[in-house]
């Protein structure tokens, strides 16, 4: 009764901005606020068959390139499973260019971290040189992947582990060329998992 008297009247919030006029809506009547919230809620998500299987997609290359590390013996895997996150697209298309690109930025941030480690040593100042270097060549050169802030990161995780533990410059490559290797496999691997699965989609027609 109360409620629908205050609806009845033509009163408004001080100010005519979206969300006074929400919070007004949403304190005169709740419950009819709450079923528009939900059903704008529900409106935006959409499950699909491709939702599901896209998810399956990561979780089977993330354990195929777990696995593949664990044959080789190698503790951390998790550079490996980041990319098969980072590089896997439901559209094959896409997924063929983010491994392109994110395996040319992974070997120019590692080549660039390489270089300083061998020439400037193992230390910040070198860390800060390479990631500007990459930055540069990432911003100057033309026709460069678009994803060129990989060049960057890759040169902070080649070269910031060994900084943390002060090793030598030997083992400082060792480290940068087996996160290298880590990323690139995760690539190669989503890679071939995303086509392995269009050429199913192909034939099968789902």
């Amino acid at each position: 009764m109360c409620v629908n008297f205050i609806e009845a009247v033509e009163v408004r919030p001080f100010g005519h901005s979206p969300k006074s006029t929400m919070i007004y809506k949403t304190l005169i009547n709740p419950k009819k606020r709450i079923i528009e919230l939900e059903k704008t809620i529900l409106d935006e998500i959409e499950l699909k068959k491709t939702t599901f299987l896209y998810a399956f997609r990561i979780l089977f290359g993330a354990a195929i390139a777990w696995m593949l590390l664990d044959l080789l013996h190698i503790e951390k895997k998790e550079w490996a499973l980041i990319s098969v996150a980072i590089v896997s697209e439901p559209d094959f298309g896409d997924l063929r260019r983010n491994t392109i690109s994110r395996i040319i930025n992974t070997i120019s941030g590692c080549l660039i971290g390489i270089v300083f480690i061998v020439l400037t040593g193992v230390n910040i100042f070198s860390l800060f040189l390479a990631i500007a270097v990459a930055i540069f060549m990432g911003t100057l050169i033309k026709r460069y992947p678009s994803s060129w802030k990989l060049a960057p990161s890759t040169v902070i995780a080649v070269m910031t582990p060994a900084i943390f533990q002060q090793a030598s410059w030997q083992d400082a490559l060792e480290i940068a060329l087996l996160r290298t290797s880590e990323v690139t496999l995760g690539c190669i691997v989503a890679f071939l998992v995303g086509w392995f699965f269009s050429v199913v989609k192909r034939r099968f027609n789902f």
